[in-house]
């Protein structure tokens, strides 16, 4: 049985006006229909590290003033309740398999720009752009363009 946004409407105007009736308990077909729809834990990692923007680079640093790159998806995955190791390498071995052309903000983002392999990570922030700590500092950078680009190892979906 197919449930109508109007039906669904009609009960709850009903129920509302008859709270003793039977109408008054929300079916499965109604239950949570208009529940606000949840932020995927990644998205407060992607918003903690987004507020990093600025800050120092330092090599084993882990924040909150400074940070290396692994440092910082710790940091910003700590922040989202999950945890995970200080080495781009080991964080390379965390969760799923992403497919290039399935990045989502919130997965982690290899590059091997520091030495063979998964050397440095950063957070999509979108299919197309990434938030980590670069020699520079913490950074906003594209995934794909000419530098990052041709350093692009994978990406992997924290769980």
């Amino acid at each position: 049985m197919k449930t109508t946004r109007a039906a669904v409407l009609a009960a709850l105007v009903m129920a509302a006006a008859c709270p003793g009736s039977a109408m008054a308990t929300p079916s499965d077909a109604t239950a949570g229909l208009f529940a606000p729809a949840q932020a995927p834990p990644t998205a407060k990692a992607v918003t903690a590290a987004l507020s990093k923007v600025g800050a120092s680079y330092a090599s084993g640093a882990a924040g909150p003033d400074a940070f290396d790159c692994s440092g910082l998806t710790m940091w910003a995955l700590a922040r989202a309740g999950t945890s995970a190791p200080h080495s781009s390498f080991a964080q390379y071995a965390m969760g799923s398999a992403v497919s290039r052309s399935d990045i989502r903000r919130g997965d982690l983002v290899f590059f091997d720009s520091f030495g063979a392999g998964a050397s440095h990570v950063g957070i999509a922030t979108s299919s197309t752009t990434a938030v980590s700590a670069t020699n520079h500092g913490v950074m906003t950078h594209p995934i794909f363009d000419a530098y990052w680009g041709g350093h692009y190892v994978g990406a992997r979906r924290p769980s």
